[in-house]
């Protein structure tokens, strides 16, 4: 019996994904990419695992730690921003796996224009035409906004400037997966073990209304 994968090897490794035994070099080379893994995979986490700290070793490497003393800075200031940019940006991945990590740079792209646009005191939303990219500025435009403009934020209000910051962040941090990570969704899977999906719980007979 050889595996399914490549017809070479022996199958070594079960893959919940295809349901049988796979060779451990296409579990190695094909998970995450042509292998639609499940989440709660061993080899899966494990093999992202390992993956980010190589992404991490070769951005510090060629930009210098800078990077992330600047993200682990703005973060400290307003990690409920990033949360809130990160989950939207997963949730419209889960939505549709099609989405990939150049469409997320285009969207982020567009944000940070139309808020470098509105700083100069021009209202104007730059757009693309690319669905996923406008979807992703949306969001991002909609976020960064909530943060800015609504009173009731309190301490973790921002400015227009700070925005802009943390968009560039994110802008930077997805280029750089973008141009040195050979899976096309190697950055949207990084976010996306960070932000499992809640399970709903039962319902009830309690007539208790809870609001967002």
């Amino acid at each position: 019996m050889k595996c399914i994968l490549c017809d070479k090897r022996k199958p070594k490794r079960y893959c919940p994904a295809k349901r049988t035994s796979i060779c451990t070099v296409c579990c190695g080379e094909k998970r995450g990419v042509e292998i639609n893994c499940p989440l709660d995979c061993q080899y899966y986490v494990e093999g992202q695992k390992q993956h980010q700290q190589k992404m991490m070793h070769q951005r510090i490497k060629k930009e210098g730690a800078r990077s992330y003393v600047r993200r682990a800075e703005l973060y400290k200031n307003n990690p409920e921003l990033f949360a809130y940019l990160e989950k939207g940006f997963v949730a419209i991945f889960r939505a549709d796996k099609s989405l990939t990590n150049k469409d997320l740079v285009s969207g982020l792209d567009l944000a940070k224009k139309t808020l470098e646009t509105e700083k100069k005191g021009l209202l104007y939303q730059h757009q693309s035409g690319n669905q996923y990219a406008d979807e992703i500025s949306n969001h991002v435009l909609s976020i960064v906004s909530h943060f800015k403009d609504d009173p009731e934020i309190g301490p973790n209000r921002i400015t227009i400037d700070f925005g802009i910051m943390v968009v560039k962040e994110f802008l930077d941090e997805a280029t750089f997966y973008m141009d040195n990570d050979v899976n096309p969704r190697g950055y949207l899977i990084h976010l996306m073990r960070y932000h499992p999906e809640e399970e709903i719980p039962a319902q009830s007979d309690s007539k208790l209304i809870i609001s967002p």
